[in-house]
Order: C-alpha cells, then structure tokens, then sequence
C-alpha cells in the first residue's frame, strides 16, 4: 500500500500536474498560432511566429542530446511546399535512438514534448531578465517605484507573442513520437517510485515534491497567463478588423 500510495503521489505531481498545465497552454497557443494565420495569412505564423518556431525545435534538439539520442536531420525554421498539401512542417528534428536503451526509449516522451517544458522557463527567464522592474512586481514587489525601459519592454512583448505563437504548438509527429517511449517511462516510474518508498513516507514525499515543484507550477502558470493575454489581444484585433 506504501508504494502504490508513494507512485501514484510521485505520478501525480511530478507528472499528472505539470502535463495539465501544459497541455492548458497547449491548447491555448494552438488557438494563438490559428489566430494569426486568419488574421495575416500563412505569412503571419513566420513573422509573428518564426523565433518561436525555432525556439521549439531547439527545445527537441536538446533534450533529445540529453538523452543520448543521435541526431540525423534538423531544420529549426523552413517554408513547406505550398504545392504539396501534405507537407505541413515548419521545422523538425529527426533522431534515432538505441531501442534496448530504458534511458533512450523513455526520453521519447519527453522529446516529443521539449517544447512544453523549455517555452515556458525560457519566456520567465526572459521576463527576468529583460524587464526585471515588471518582474518584481508580478512576484508581488510593488514598492520600487521604477519602471523598465520602454525599448526593453517592447523586444519583450515582441518575444512573448513569438512564443506564444509558435512555440508549444505540438505537432502530431511530436504526440507520435512521444507514445513510443511511454511504457519505457512507465517502466521507470515503477522503479523509481519504490526506491522513493524505501526513503520516504508518503505524506512526507508529498510535501516535499509540493515545495520542490512549485516553481516549475508557477512557471507552467506564467506561460498560460501570457498565452492567454495574446489570444484575447488576437481576438480582439480580429474583431476589430472585421
């Protein structure tokens, strides 16, 4: 019972929460990416788009390195075949991977969903550093007074709508990609969880993935705000435009 108790806390907050949150942003920029190709065009996905795009397949390039998988072929930004209406990508990276390698065939879940967990540290990161004042204050500093340049504030805005755009949409070949390593990674949970039973007690593990995993929330939580605040910004100019 222990350990049944201990796997389902382990699966539940280490990975249940953060794939809900990150399938809410998900859905969101989905909504984003569509927007503003009704709003501009195939066109309006690359321009207001295009860093995203590449800040994605980055996001499967790395994380596909970290899992010692072999890289064969990447294009980080590309323009389909607009005669050719199967052709759809705008960017992809091809991998192989050793398939009696635990490590390597569970890594496919988290390759194929890269872009879900690096977009949303990068866009934090971004916020931190570019409009550090801003930054405070949504931390709950109101008491500087100062405000962030107007410059900064702008390639920030610029760079958020970006990734908000064309950064966590998550393509078919990236769902497929992560279902082959998925009884791998439920194999590693098994594992994992009952070397956490010999450790831990339950309620105990539970308030330390809380507190060790809330910043990774909060981060999940930001990415939805901003992506959110560009699908009503998208909306509204649609509505306007009409």
């Amino acid at each position: 019972m222990t350990y049944l108790q201990t796997m389902a806390i382990f699966t539940g907050l280490a990975l249940g929460l953060p794939g809900l949150l990150g399938a809410l942003v998900v859905v969101i920029s989905h909504q984003n990416k569509l927007l503003s190709v009704q709003l501009g065009g195939f066109w309006a996905q690359i321009l207001g788009g295009g860093l995203g795009i590449i800040l994605h397949e980055l996001s499967h390039l790395l994380v596909a390195v970290l899992f010692g998988h072999r890289i064969t072929k990447v294009a980080l930004l590309r323009i389909p075949d607009r005669q050719d209406p199967t052709d759809q990508s705008l960017g992809y990276v091809n991998h192989a991977w050793n398939p009696h390698s635990l490590y390597q065939q569970a890594g496919n879940v988290f390759i194929g969903l890269a872009p879900v967990l690096i977009c949303p540290i990068v866009m934090l990161l971004t916020t931190k550093w570019l409009v550090p004042v801003s930054y405070a204050t949504l931390l709950g500093d109101l008491t500087s007074g100062a405000s962030d340049p107007l410059g900064r504030v702008v390639v920030w805005l610029l760079l958020m709508i970006n990734i908000a755009i064309g950064g966590f949409d998550v393509s078919p070949a990236d769902l497929t990609n992560a279902r082959t390593g998925l009884v791998a990674l439920a194999g590693c949970v098994v594992i994992f969880s009952g070397v956490l039973a010999l450790f831990s007690d339950p309620t105990t593990l539970a308030a330390q993935l809380w507190t060790l995993l809330q910043p990774w929330y909060r981060t999940f939580v930001f990415a939805g705000a901003v992506n959110l605040i560009v699908y009503f910004a998208l909306r509204c100019l649609r509505h306007a435009l009409r």
